[in-house]
């Protein structure tokens, strides 16, 4: 289901992101929203040697995860040029199980809330 080493360091955030977001009924987020957990998550953690991730490097890793089996990526019809076209993205699995795959992850630290 989740192979962490086929995953890389931004699409694991990402992913813990997603996991809480759904948890609190906060998805699906566009990846400003996602880009600004992960911020908040890696500034908080103890021991990560990266504290915020760029805007590429997270629409790149959610690109990614929407072509797996675990992140849904939603299109809105409405595709003004004011940006409200913009995917959101979601869990396609069950939270509760990706989270506990997420805790072996000895990378992540403490960024899984």
């Amino acid at each position: 289901m989740y192979d962490l080493d086929s995953m890389t360091f931004t699409q694991r955030i990402a992913l813990c992101c997603l996991v809480d977001m759904a948890d609190s009924d906060r998805t699906p987020a566009h990846a400003a929203e996602i880009k600004s957990e992960a911020k908040q998550r890696l500034e908080d953690a103890e021991g990560q040697p990266v504290r915020s991730l760029s805007d590429a490097d997270v629409i790149r890793a959610l690109n990614a995860l929407a072509d797996t089996d675990l992140v849904d990526e939603r299109r809105p019809e409405d595709r003004s040029p004011v940006g409200k076209g913009r995917p959101q993205y979601a869990l396609e699995i069950e939270g509760s199980r990706l989270r506990e795959t997420l805790k072996d992850d000895d990378d992540l630290g403490s960024v899984l809330g």
